[in-house]
């Protein structure tokens, strides 16, 4: 099997009691999948010392890139400097965004790799609501939050995918060079921003089935700001879709 080359994207903010055990599944994962692999970990300034124990065990892995931004600046922004660093200066076929928290099982990685390029995709997104999908346990509250904006992401932006928010993805590199992401919002709305110019530029995106697991430690960094962000989006993107306005 051909070696294939990717870097992760994990942005954190407090996880320095996860993060370590990210790490060391995800580059289990890289060499039991042939996988030359980068993790770029971009933190915003961690109150417990995350990008310290980053830097701590960069020498135990080598292919760690550590980011340290000064204050939370958003989801989604972090993706963008993460990806930005990853398509200027390392030498990757794909690209993947995946939480620090333990809820993305780095041993999907493969197996997600593998059906991007039998199906001939540009993304495939790691989805909880496809066969084979699901939430893992104590999630109820979550679930019915996270269908009803993946139902708004739909309506709004047309596009039939079952788990539009997702942050679990891998994507060519060639496809985001292609997508202006400087101009895509910082915060979590990015996740369905992302998908709608990929579809929009002729790109294809696939969904496979994982299971969302519980977090390993810590609290969900999502507020109600970022929902309310979220839903402004998708009301501005559907009134402009039905109305063919810019």
């Amino acid at each position: 099997m051909t070696e294939r080359n990717v870097a992760v994207v994990i942005p954190t903010y407090n996880e320095a009691g996860n993060i370590g055990t990210v790490l060391e599944l995800t580059f289990t994962t890289f060499s039991s999948g042939n996988i030359n692999g980068w993790v770029i970990v971009v933190d915003d300034n961690s109150p417990d010392g995350t990008a310290d124990v980053v830097e701590s065990i960069k020498d135990k892995y080598g292919k760690i890139v550590v980011i340290r931004r000064p204050r939370k600046l958003g989801l989604g922004s972090a993706y963008k400097d993460g990806f930005a660093l990853a398509l200027e200066k390392l030498d990757v076929e794909y690209l993947a965004e995946m939480d620090a928290d333990g809820s993305h099982p780095p041993e999907k990685i493969p197996l997600m790799l593998d059906f991007l390029m039998k199906s001939g995709a540009d993304c495939v997104v790691a989805s909880r609501y496809v066969e084979g999908g699901s939430w893992g346990r104590g999630s109820s509250s979550r679930t019915l939050v996270s269908k009803g904006a993946n139902l708004l992401a739909r309506l709004a932006t047309g596009i039939k995918l079952k788990d539009m928010t997702s942050g679990y993805r891998l994507y060519k590199a060639e496809a985001l060079r292609h997508l202006k992401l400087d101009g895509l919002d910082s915060g979590y709305v990015f996740q369905v921003q992302i998908i709608y110019e990929l579809a929009k530029n002729g790109f294809r995106v696939v969904e496979y089935p994982f299971v969302f697991m519980p977090r390993l430690g810590g609290k969900s960094k999502l507020g109600k700001t970022e929902f309310w962000r979220f839903f402004k989006w998708c009301i501005k993107t559907m009134l402009a879709r039905l109305f063919k306005t810019r």
